[in-house]
């Protein structure tokens, strides 16, 4: 049987360290996960209305975007822009961020950790 770790231990730091927030300040922050290419927080106030999508190899290169569907139960979260659609989604096969260009799917990732 192995022992769970003091409360106060420097593993519980290290795990607190590896969620990433990239929403402002003043913002809830609803959502935080992590795909093979991308860091991802869905923000908000009361309610999500921000995707934030940053990339892992280059942080420099993000993206936030007004959220354009969700749903309540924070299973489904929608942003466009332009002819670009972002979705993280919970399926019966798992939790997966797809990019679309029109109705051509150009990425799909499946979610590592977080959510």
């Amino acid at each position: 049987m192995l022992a769970s770790p003091p409360a106060n231990s420097s593993q519980e730091v290290l795990l607190a360290q590896k969620i990433h927030n990239y929403c402002r300040p003043g913002e809830s922050m609803f959502l935080a996960l992590e795909t093979k290419s991308f860091l991802i927080n869905i923000c908000g106030g009361d309610n999500p209305y921000s995707y934030v999508g940053v990339e892992k190899r280059n942080r420099k290169n993000n993206i936030r975007l007004a959220l354009s569907d969700y749903d309540a139960q924070g299973t489904y979260f929608e942003a466009r822009n332009g002819e670009y659609t972002y979705i993280l989604a919970e399926t019966p096969k798992g939790k997966f961020l797809t990019v679309s260009k029109g109705t051509r799917e150009i990425l799909r990732e499946p979610v590592l950790r977080g959510w």
